[in-house]
């Protein structure tokens, strides 16, 4: 059963008994409503109160928001709700950016822009301004830090939303994070158990595979995992990820086709998480929308089979009605037993009482919102890009840049992100009008002639004499790839002429696009698109700054040529 004073909980008799009270005072159908995390999101129609029509969830996840629209629907559902919710976030990048959090908060940087300071304390400050900002929202509640191991620069979804490849060095930012949500009393999640980052495909399509045999496993995952749980982590979140090797050795008869992802999986929740690394916390399922998941098992099984086989609270929902159904007529025919079920419950409310809410107001005083994006939180964001800019390589010489050696510049943007009407990335104006503040003529390449029948390489040359490309290729769900796609299949807007006109590529958003770009000798990683990261890197190539940033990957990805 559920030790409530041991860890990661650490309940006073208190706060046990405000746990086995509470579930004592509740109906089944109040138990089943607390399995479920729901999701709010800022659209028209979509007001909070409706996620407590009929059952009540246990906690809701905000997409993001205004930090005074979040509060305010904070203070709607606390004062609703009949126990207090659990609010997450996902406060990966700060206050603000990625895919959560508050759309006015401080965007301080990506995971991996905290590990190429080789600083935990660039992960707990990052943290700290999440959990700040998030807090002063209502927020108590994140589904980070992200612990996969970034092995695979295929994958579509990892990448700089990991702290890199090296498990060390995950193990001490993802432990800087944890301090600071303790601090605050946010709670944390380590996810995505089993592991992201060894496949190249994308979970949120499909159950992807982490294909590493066991004895592997353990020494990387297993690793970060088993010292995390020490560590006293209080949530680990189970993705749509299977690992065939791991669900063998807990049942060496399971046959391939019963092989299910983490979220479905009794041999990974119950017998590799709970028996083996002794995780005494909760356990939250990833997002049951996703593919991964509902392709696994009939949606009508699955839902109870994922708290009947481990998980303590199921995230989301497609349709609310018709999924809270399918969780109640599972414990009424026996696939969702009562001991499960109260299990799961305990858990739940262990969680809460391990932050007070049990006793003190689930809603922040609204002058707590004074803190969004002020001058101490766009310092940490200042401080982070300054210490994680990486030079990979400058084979040329190029930097330190000078307007009297190189004048006329010519810009290419890469991006995957929706634009404006004009079809330029806000960053990237900022970045041309810092460029001509320091002397440079820039003109961006989609605009002018490039070379052909009517337009000779003589002529371009004597108008450009450097090529800058701006890329920002985020990693982001519903994609199978983060490579770089150029306009035409003869790539005239690639760095197709290099031995002829000197290039300069910097990437802000992922580290291995040298892999598309082998040719480029000059090359720079920012982990991050954001105003901040923009200047600072203005100030690297001027020569003002140093470059400081320390790889948390391989940034040539394994290839020979990469690094000429």
């Amino acid at each position: 059963m559920v030790d409530l004073k041991g860890k990661p909980f650490y309940l006073g008799e208190e706060e046990c008994r405000w746990v086995e009270e509470t579930l004592k005072g509740m109906s089944e159908k109040e138990k089943v409503g607390q399995l479920f995390c729901e999701i709010l999101w800022d659209r028209p129609g979509d007001g909070p109160e409706m996620l407590l029509d009929g059952l009540e969830p246990g906690g809701v996840m905000y997409r993001p928001f205004p930090g005074k629209k979040m509060w305010e629907y904070t203070k709607r559902l606390q004062e609703k709700a009949k126990i207090p919710l659990l609010i997450a976030c996902n406060l990966e990048r700060g206050g603000s950016g990625g895919n959560g959090g508050l759309t006015d908060g401080t965007y301080i940087s990506s995971p991996m822009g905290c590990a190429a300071t080789d600083d935990p304390q660039a992960a707990y400050k990052l943290a700290e301004v999440a959990c700040r900002e998030g807090g002063a929202g209502g927020v108590n509640w994140t589904f980070e830090p992200i612990v996969d191991i970034d092995f695979n620069p295929e994958n579509p979804i990892t990448n700089v939303r990991t702290y890199g490849s090296s498990p060390e060095r995950i193990l001490r930012m993802a432990k800087g994070y944890i301090d600071a949500c303790r601090d605050y009393d946010v709670i944390s999640t380590i996810k995505h158990f089993p592991g992201d980052g060894v496949d190249y495909r994308d979970q949120h399509l499909m159950s992807s595979v982490n294909s590493l045999p066991a004895e592997e496993w353990y020494e990387t995952y297993g690793k970060v995992y088993q010292e995390l749980i020490d560590y006293g982590a209080p949530t680990v979140m189970c993705a749509h990820i299977k690992q065939p090797a791991l669900c063998r050795e807990i049942n060496p008869e399971i046959k391939d086709e019963e092989i299910m992802p983490a979220s479905l999986s009794e041999e990974l929740m119950q017998g590799i998480l709970r028996k083996k690394m002794g995780f005494n916390g909760l356990i939250v399922t990833d997002a049951t929308q996703m593919v991964g998941f509902t392709c696994s098992m009939p949606r009508h099984l699955a839902v109870p089979a994922a708290i009947e086989r481990g998980a303590d609270m199921f995230l989301f929902t497609i349709n609310r009605k018709e999924d809270m159904g399918y969780m109640l007529n599972g414990l009424e025919k026996g696939l969702l037993s009562r001991n499960r079920l109260d299990e799961a419950v305990t858990r739940i409310l262990a969680l809460k009482a391990s932050i007070g809410l049990g006793k003190k107001s689930a809603v922040p005083q609204m002058e707590r919102l004074s803190c969004l994006r002020c001058p101490e939180h766009l310092a940490v964001a200042k401080d982070v890009a300054e210490r994680s800019i990486t030079l990979v390589k400058d084979r040329e010489g190029i930097l330190p840049l000078d307007a009297k050696r190189i004048r006329k510049i010519k810009m290419v943007q890469i991006t995957n992100e929706t634009l404006p009407e004009n079809g330029l990335l806000p960053e990237i104006e900022l970045f041309k009008k810092l460029l001509e503040q320091e002397g440079f003529e820039v003109s961006y390449f989609k605009d002018g002639k490039y070379p052909g029948e009517n337009y000779s390489l003589a002529e371009y040359k004597k108008e450009t004499d450097l090529m800058i490309y701006f890329a920002n290729m985020k990693v982001s769900s519903n994609q199978t790839t983060i490579r770089i796609v150029w306009d035409d299949f003869l790539g005239e807007d690639s760095p197709k002429y290099t031995k002829d006109i000197p290039v300069l590529f910097l990437s802000f958003s992922n580290p291995y696009h040298l892999a598309d770009v082998p040719m480029v000798g000059t090359y720079v990683n920012a982990y991050a698109c954001n105003e901040t990261t923009v200047a600072a890197m203005i100030e690297k190539i001027m020569g003002r700054s140093s470059f400081q940033g320390i790889s948390p990957v391989d940034p040539f990805a394994g290839l020979w040529d990469a690094r000429l």
